[in-house]
């Protein structure tokens, strides 16, 4: 006798919101291919478009692949409740055990239609071996059913949940009515630029992550307090950075010929950049070396080394950048300028950066060999 012959195998199909009783009347656990046929033929009756009956078909069929091969199988089907939940789950394992008392196994076939009925299978695996997995795509991708689930179950979340409803209706719900009202008595230009900055400052303290530290505030230890004001800070520096920049733009004469007549921009783009970044950079490199500095004395103070050299390696690839964008913005505005000094001090400083780092490389390699 084979080795196929005397292993024992259940062929499972779960119908997790329990279709079958909904649909046709057919109470659960059904064992056995004749019944299952039946119940098979009788859900797709009453539903062709429903995918539980393509499900059920697939387990027939492997049911006789199995057999044809020697195996000892059976088929059979359990159900859970239509509302879902624990209960549901619940009487999936009661029927489960019922069918195992009947027809003693060694492993499952497990056949799904969906993503959502693999949820079962560490509640199945409880009680009988998973000896394969069956996975029936029937008129749509698995793919694409396993994202409407997660967005489903997202969107759910962020509109009912108190705790992201207020952020993803509330702000964004009260910022509207305050944009429709600015309108609504002729402020046109100030809600646009009011919409602007709301949208950018939400979008910086997200970003740098401001209101988690902030969140956290209660429970920080008083090294925490370097981090929340080195990112406090470079926001500041940040803001000041493009106040300098538009504020020396809007005093040229350029800027006042591209505000009458808008398709002139390209015309002056090149020399509007190059005083934006030219009146506007030292603030904003100021602000990346606050937040790099803070960060150097908390990493150091917590004694990780290693962090610590890796800020300290931004604040050095800071001031190298310095220069070459400071030249940058000198040949946007003189386009008559050679480029040549831009990438002889992009060249110099990569060469200069690589020097320390392979030095410190170095003395770090040293250090841990003693």
């Amino acid at each position: 006798m084979s080795s196929a012959a005397q292993t024992r195998l259940l062929v499972l199909c779960v119908d997790r919101d329990n279709d079958l009783f909904e649909k046709t009347g057919i109470s659960s656990p059904v064992i056995g291919r004749d019944a299952c046929l039946k119940a098979a033929e009788a859900l797709a009756l009453a539903d062709p478009e429903e995918a539980d009956a393509n499900a059920i078909f697939a387990a027939i069929k492997e049911y006789d692949t199995l057999k044809s091969k020697g195996f000892a199988p059976e088929v059979a089907i359990v159900t859970g409740k239509f509302a879902g939940g624990v209960e549901s789950d619940a009487k999936v394992r009661d029927e489960l055990m019922q069918v195992k008392a009947t027809f003693p196994v060694e492993g499952v076939v497990f056949v799904s239609d969906g993503f959502e009925d693999e949820y079962l299978l560490p509640i199945v695996q409880t009680i009988i071996p998973i000896f394969s997995v069956r996975r029936v795509v029937i008129k749509h991708s698995g793919r694409v059913e396993e994202s409407y689930v997660v967005l489903g179950k997202y969107l759910k979340m962020l509109i009912f949940d108190p705790r992201y409803s207020k952020y993803f209706l509330g702000i964004p719900g009260l910022f509207l009515l305050i944009f429709a009202s600015l309108i609504l008595v002729g402020f046109v230009n100030q809600a646009m630029l009011g919409a602007l900055f709301f949208v950018g400052i939400l979008l910086t303290i997200r970003g740098f992550g401001v209101d988690a530290l902030l969140g956290k505030a209660k429970k920080l230890s008083p090294s925490s307090y370097i981090r929340v004001f080195s990112v406090l800070g470079m926001i500041i520096m940040f803001i000041v950075a493009f106040y300098r920049g538009f504020t020396a733009i809007g005093l040229t004469p350029e800027y006042k010929i591209v505000a009458s007549d808008p398709s002139r921009l390209p015309e002056f783009l090149s020399l509007l950049s190059g005083l934006m970044i030219e009146n506007g950079l030292l603030y904003m490199w100021i602000g990346g070396g606050i937040y790099y500095m803070g960060h150097i004395l908390y990493t150091f103070i917590r004694e990780s080394l290693y962090r610590a050299f890796k800020y300290t390696v931004g604040i050095i690839t800071l001031i190298l950048l310095y220069f070459p964008l400071m030249e940058l913005s000198q040949v946007l505005k003189d386009p008559t300028r050679s480029p040549f000094s831009v990438v002889s001090t992009l060249l110099m400083g990569l060469a200069l950066l690589f020097v320390i780092l392979s030095f410190a490389y170095l003395k770090i390699a040293e250090r841990r060999s003693k």
